[in-house]
């Protein structure tokens, strides 16, 4: 069975209030998680690496786990880029290109802490460590809610501007609060990414559209053991009962119940 699991952080860095703890995860807890990574044994992948094998170019991973942070935060940069590079884990952070060097407004709007956002020069610092940057349109819209031309532009616009400030091409692409529709999906493919992500949970397997790759989210309060739990069964909410349910489950799927 192939089982690839791609994770989703946003902050790393303690929560500011309440309403944004879920999206924050602490430096300390972030720092034991990538640790359980490398010491794990487990297969770390670029999101590139995987595309090269939606290619053919390389064999499909019949296991893997690949890391990625949405929407850029100046927070990531400065308390995940050290952790990353310590143990050497490849990931990609998708950025709002046109919010680069300013703050999450589409975040503060509706009554979240006002965060900053990398700069661009911190965009191509954390290019240069070997950390892919991602395009996460320009002003983090919903997509399903613009006109075809306004989607293009955002989806577009946003590869062309990133490439112009890392000087690189830029491969992967993630939906805004993960909404997509079928112009959305097909807008990120026209564009030339090579892969997309949503944020539907679960693995991805060979079979998996390379434009709606499923991702696991890492909330701010999950204990190891949850981490370690979302691993193994690519589910964004682990309890103490999910593995019995989960087993369970698939027990009766094999018995035709």
């Amino acid at each position: 069975m192939t089982r690839v699991v791609v994770l989703m952080y946003h902050i790393v860095a303690e929560p500011l209030s309440t309403s944004e703890a879920r999206y924050c995860c602490a430096p300390q807890r972030f720092e034991a998680q990538m640790r359980h990574l490398r010491e794990c044994g487990a297969r770390l992948l670029s999101l590139e690496e995987l595309a090269d094998a939606f290619d053919a170019r390389s064999p499909w991973p019949e296991a893997g786990i690949v890391v990625t942070f949405d929407d850029g935060f100046a927070d990531t940069f400065t308390n995940a880029l050290p952790v990353l590079a310590r143990y050497r884990i490849p990931a990609t952070m998708f950025a709002v290109v046109d919010r680069a060097g300013a703050n999450n407004d589409w975040m503060s709007n509706r009554g979240f802490p006002q965060r900053a956002l990398m700069s661009a020069g911190q965009l191509r610092e954390m290019q240069a460590a070997g950390i892919a940057i991602g395009s996460h349109t320009r002003t983090h819209p919903r997509l399903p809610e613009l006109g075809s031309a306004a989607k293009r532009d955002e989806i577009h616009g946003s590869k062309v501007r990133l490439e112009e400030i890392i000087g690189r091409s830029v491969a992967a692409f993630a939906y805004p609060y993960g909404l997509f529709d079928s112009d959305s999906r097909l807008a990120v493919e026209n564009a030339g990414y090579r892969v997309a992500c949503s944020t539907r949970a679960g693995f991805n397997g060979q079979d998996a559209d390379r434009y709606l790759l499923r991702r696991v989210e890492i909330y701010g309060q999950d204990s190891l053991w949850q981490f370690r739990q979302k691993l193994k069964f690519g589910a964004n909410d682990v309890s103490t009962f999910y593995p019995v349910r989960y087993y369970a489950g698939r027990i009766a799927s094999r018995l035709g119940l």
